[in-house]
């Protein structure tokens, strides 16, 4: 079968690999999509990080079934997060793996694993829907965070990214006002709009230090700060304000698939929107990573179809 293999720093090649029957507990699922994720961008950038999630937002029909395993069958469709999914099969142990409906859009389970941390770091977040939020960012990570901001009924949310195409789409989606933050002050826009008294939540979905400045200098007095975003260098952050104003900043780095699935089953969403290219296992490279290291098309997310010529 074709795998990606990882060789280092934007080396990973497409090979062929020895299919491998499921152990115990595992099934062997048929990949349909595996998305691109934000940390596998990082690690094909950066390295790999410890116990690596390289390539694991995936989606596909259960094949095999191994021994041990109970309330699954072959012919199933679900959804899998295990790490090495950018593959033609994958072996999954079945805590990890979550079911969907039969009539459920491919494109929109391929998506659920983002949504899945949306949700969880909402959920940490105990947003209300009366509260003002600011996210920073509008990549997959800021747009889901959106859209689960949305399912929560909260009516206000401020965004900010450099790129024209993600800002669009996120006013495509519902954000209530958003700009280039090297073009309009972050803080001092936030204050314009709140009355100077700041957000309740602001969320940082980027991973780097401007923008968790941003976060923290956007809150109210006791409003809260929460990092999704994956950091690969230092943040250097002045901690006077943290502490006078007394912030409280949350870091998360889980997933709810059940509070998400949920948001999806009240068919107020539609994740899927951010798919914005799906391209062949072949083409991982060029017109994958490539193309999202680059940040000069309109692509936001890219999702991977190992069946695709």
């Amino acid at each position: 079968m074709k795998k990606v293999v990882y060789y280092g720093i934007r080396d990973i090649r497409v090979e062929e690999t020895e299919e491998i029957q499921p152990g115990k507990g595992e099934v062997k699922i048929k990949i349909k999509y595996c998305g691109i994720c934000g940390s596998d961008l990082h690690e094909y950038l950066h390295g790999l990080f410890p116990e690596s999630p390289f390539g694991h937002e995936a989606c596909g029909e259960i094949v095999t079934v191994g021994p041990g395993v109970k309330g699954y069958a072959v012919g199933e469709r679900v959804c899998s997060v295990v790490s090495g999914s950018y593959a033609e099969y994958i072996n999954c142990p079945q805590e990890r793996l979550l079911k969907i409906p039969v009539d459920m859009d491919w494109k929109r389970a391929a998506v659920v694993e983002p949504l899945s941390g949306a949700a969880y770091a909402l959920e940490r977040a105990g947003i209300k829907g009366n509260e003002k939020v600011f996210v920073a960012g509008c990549g997959t990570v800021g747009l889901m965070l959106l859209l689960g901001l949305k399912a929560l009924g909260v009516k206000t949310v401020y965004m900010t990214d450099l790129l024209e195409y993600r800002r669009k789409k996120a006013q495509e989606l519902g954000a209530t006002l958003v700009w280039n933050p090297l073009e309009i002050k972050t803080a001092a826009k936030i204050k314009e709009l709140t009355s100077s008294k700041g957000v309740d939540v602001a969320i940082e979905a980027v991973g780097i230090e401007a923008t968790l400045k941003d976060c923290l200098s956007s809150v109210k007095y006791s409003g809260k700060v929460i990092v999704q975003g994956i950091f690969t260098q230092r943040a250097s952050v002045h901690m006077l304000g943290f502490v006078t104003r007394e912030t409280t900043m949350i870091g998360t780095n889980s997933i709810h698939p059940e509070l998400a699935m949920s948001w999806i089953k009240a068919g107020n969403i539609r994740p899927e929107s951010v798919v914005t290219k799906i391209i062949p296992l072949d083409k991982i490279v060029a017109e994958g990573f490539e193309v999202l290291v680059g940040k000069n098309k309109a692509d936001i997310k890219i999702l991977v179809e190992p069946s695709l010529a």
